[in-house]
């Protein structure tokens, strides 16, 4: 596989966990139109260190940020450890819907609300299953996946073959 979707590693961590199935993007700084887009039904979870912090997520998930700093990868290095497919999409346009989804993330309400309403009120939603690598696949950081970007194209594949898929929370739907 080598399409990466960038996501705060602990939002990572969380997926991993099976304590969040929900993917949230409003979109990147550098994406077409500061719009966020479905571009891929798989790909690979590429975890970034920037922006997140305790305030960023319910205080039951603050726990993660020490987990993933003890895992942090070298200066230069990507370590991929999952992937996703994308099970289901859907886009809000009332701040009002965003609560039917709060068991789904482990953001906090404020970090949803934020992105929710920059620029334009509306979220992209991806409810995804996700899959753990059989061992941990590292590579090194290209300039060319640096920026305010959603989606990467990897200059290599990585592999995927065997990997087990992580206990899926409930759907959009229910």
């Amino acid at each position: 596989m080598r399409i990466a979707f960038k996501e705060w590693a602990v939002i990572c961590r969380a997926l991993a966990k099976g304590r969040q199935s929900l993917i949230v993007r409003k979109g990147g700084i550098t994406e077409t139109g500061g719009s966020f887009q479905v571009n891929y039904d798989q790909f690979l979870l590429m975890p970034t260190f920037l922006h997140q912090s305790e305030k960023s997520l319910v205080p039951e998930s603050q726990d993660l940020l020490a987990e993933i700093m003890a895992d942090a990868p070298p200066v230069g290095t990507i370590t991929f450890r999952h992937f996703v497919k994308v099970i289901d999409t859907l886009t809000l346009y009332s701040a009002h819907d965003l609560a039917q989804f709060r068991r789904l993330h482990v953001w906090s309400d404020a970090v949803i609300e934020e992105r929710f309403h920059r620029r334009r009120d509306e979220i992209q939603l991806m409810h995804v299953q996700v899959f753990a690598l059989p061992q941990p696949v590292n590579i090194p950081f290209h300039d060319s996946y640096a920026g305010c970007k959603s989606w990467v194209e990897l200059a290599d594949d990585v592999p995927t073959v065997g990997a087990v898929a992580v206990d899926l929370l409930p759907s959009l739907s229910t």
